[in-house]
């Protein structure tokens, strides 16, 4: 107070109350510290900078990251990589996750983001189930005939997702009633059940495609739907992007780019 000329406190009876004076100031130094808390948590993040942490969905991290990761190492052997899995749609920002694989359209106020991988969705199936399907209903033509067809439905809980009703609407179709389908809740045993022969799957380009190269997996009909909800890499738009998260960054965009 000496210092400053001015009185900070209010001397009463019952206490000391703020003044003014004193209320602006406690205010303006816990903003102040609060920046400083913030800087010296990113300091702190960079001297452990050998670790980055990456979101994604399962289906993505088993189907796309996995088959690849061993080149991120290979290049980046001293970043040391954390992967959370989930489908639900994660505050990047309060659970300190440095990058996150999303899908939406629009801005993102809150994010920071790169243009990951376009939505291009196509029918899939087994070689196995294709000539069973052959055999019993006749070759597939179009998407039609995708309507004789068992389809393998994913249902999406958390977010909108392009379904088998969306996607066949696309070409004039409707899904046949009565037709036989299954349905699961989460994408890999989608695929899962693809590989095994099950039925006729919608499949994502970027997670599907490896499967497709090895024949594992072939496309029924030529159709493809590409929406306008692109895939992103996002971070949050607040801090810093360490140099580890700004080096997985860079490997995940060129893999995209390289693989598409």
């Amino acid at each position: 107070e000496e210092q400053l000329g001015v009185s900070l406190f209010e001397r009463r009876h019952k206490g000391v109350h703020a003044t003014e004076a004193g209320a602006y100031l406690r205010e303006q130094v816990t903003m102040g510290l609060t920046l400083v808390e913030q800087a010296l948590r990113e300091v702190r993040q960079m001297s452990s900078a050998s670790q980055v942490t990456l979101s994604s969905s399962t289906a993505t991290a088993t189907w796309w990251l996995l088959p690849r990761i061993a080149r991120f190492k290979q290049a980046h052997p001293e970043v040391e990589l954390r992967c959370i899995t989930s489908d639900l749609d994660l505050d990047i920002e309060r659970e300190r996750i440095d990058l996150a694989i999303a899908q939406g359209a629009g801005e993102f106020p809150r994010h920071r983001r790169w243009r990951f991988v376009d939505e291009e969705v196509f029918p899939v199936c087994s070689p196995r189930y294709l000539e069973r399907h052959a055999e019993r209903h006749g070759a597939m033509t179009g998407t039609a005939s995708l309507t004789r067809a068992t389809l393998l439905h994913l249902e999406e809980r958390y977010r909108p997702r392009l379904d088998w009703t969306g996607w066949l609407s696309r070409f004039g179709v409707k899904p046949a009633r009565g037709a036989r389908q299954f349905s699961f809740n989460d994408y890999g045993v989608v695929l899962q059940a693809a590989l095994e022969g099950q039925g006729v799957a919608l499949g994502w380009r970027h997670i599907v495609a490896p499967l497709v190269a090895e024949g594992r997996l072939v496309r029924p009909v030529a159709e493809s739907v590409t929406t306008d909800s692109p895939i992103y890499l996002i971070a949050a738009r607040s801090g810093h992007l360490r140099s580890a998260a700004v080096k997985l960054r860079d490997w995940l965009l060129a893999e995209a780019r390289a693989k598409a």
